[in-house]
């Protein structure tokens, strides 16, 4: 059974050490602060202890620094202790902090939450970003950080918890930057390409550009299909890749390749895709041919069926008239007849005729059915 580390000890600091920081600090331009503390502090992070968590917020309480500062400051010692193997802050981390100063409780947040989100530690982030939403309310990061949880795991509060953090009054460049880590894992939204795409337009726009920002969007871009522009931005990505980062370097370039397979493979398809439907289109023309052909046959023996059956109408006609024609002329003679037998001539040949008629008629319906 594993057991939860203790917390650390505080160490007593040199006071020469905080003061040497301080001057750094005051004398330092104001886009150079965050970097002087993470210089000051990264020696610490290789080390056993947490306690450069507690100098971390108390500088940034003694010197004011605005909270962009202090998540950078905390993003980048957070990667240092990931890089390092340091733990993750534990219970007895938070223990000692109850009831203090909500600066430092929040930067412990910051710490313990990042260091998850580097790991991927969906389910633990999601537990703690309960806690801490309760605890520091709309956050623009653990707002971020909580919307990372939830669209890792496919929770359906997600795509909320992401709107809120963008949304929110202090939202800024590392906030968005977790949003936008957190949409990377969010396959399962329809238009995960287009928000992604969205969101790193408006990094852009204020001017927050680094490679990260250019690797996501060469993901969303291969995802849309465009490839090309896809191309371009992995490779800006890796062209504004400092050196020592081996591990981000292979992802970029493991991004590059699967763009590059994927525009083949989707050539592939399209190609596939003309031939078949080529093929479909040719033996639909066949087919059609070949029953209009057959069409035009039955219609044809249709108007020959038609046809001598209309003419067969006609001789049959003709032969009734024919045979009353004979009729009426031999019941004239009949009737005109004087004696016995010139009557009995008479009928005689009255019966002579129908049964002629009767033989032409059974001759002509004979040959029209051979």
């Amino acid at each position: 059974m594993s057991v939860e580390p203790a917390a650390a000890v505080p160490q007593q600091r040199d006071p020469q050490d905080a003061d040497s920081l301080d001057r750094r600090l005051a004398d330092a331009a104001p886009d150079r602060r965050t970097a002087v503390l993470v210089e000051h502090l990264a020696p610490e992070v290789g080390t056993a202890s947490l306690d450069w968590i507690g100098e971390l917020s108390a500088a940034a309480a003694r010197h004011q620094l605005t909270m962009p500062e202090v998540r950078t400051a905390a993003t980048d010692l957070a990667w240092l202790a990931r890089e390092q193997g340091q733990r993750y802050p534990g219970g007895a981390d938070w223990d000692a902090l109850r009831g203090g100063a909500v600066l430092d409780r929040l930067v412990l947040a910051y710490i313990h939450g990042q260091r998850l989100r580097f790991d991927f530690k969906f389910e633990q982030l999601q537990s703690q970003s309960h806690r801490w939403l309760a605890e520091f309310g709309g956050d623009a990061l653990i707002l971020g950080l909580a919307a990372f949880a939830s669209l890792g795991s496919r929770s359906s509060r997600g795509l909320d918890l992401y709107q809120q953090a963008v949304a929110a009054p202090d939202a800024d460049s590392k906030s968005r930057h977790v949003c936008l880590h957190a949409l990377w894992f969010a396959d399962h939204l329809p238009d995960q390409a287009e928000l992604m795409l969205e969101l790193s337009n408006q990094l852009t726009a204020t001017g927050s550009l680094d490679a990260n920002v250019f690797f996501r969007r060469a993901f969303a871009l291969r995802k849309l299909g465009r490839f090309e522009q896809a191309l371009d931005e992995v490779d800006r990505a890796i062209a504004m890749l400092g050196p020592g980062h081996n591990a981000v370097h292979q992802d970029y370039v493991r991004e590059r390749e699967l763009i590059a397979v994927t525009r083949q493979l989707h050539g592939y398809a399209q190609q596939l895709t003309r031939e078949v439907g080529e093929t479909i289109a040719e033996q639909a023309e066949q087919r059609i041919k070949d029953a209009s052909a057959a069409l035009t046959e039955k219609v044809e023996s249709a108007q020959r069926v038609v046809a001598e059956g209309t003419l067969k109408v006609v001789e049959i006609l003709g032969l009734f008239v024919t045979l009353a024609g004979f009729v009426i002329g031999s019941g004239a003679v009949v009737v005109k007849a004087g004696t016995f037998g010139e009557r009995a001539g008479a009928m005689g040949l009255v019966l002579v005729g129908c049964l002629l008629f009767f033989g032409l008629l059974r001759f002509v319906t004979n040959f029209r059915r051979r």
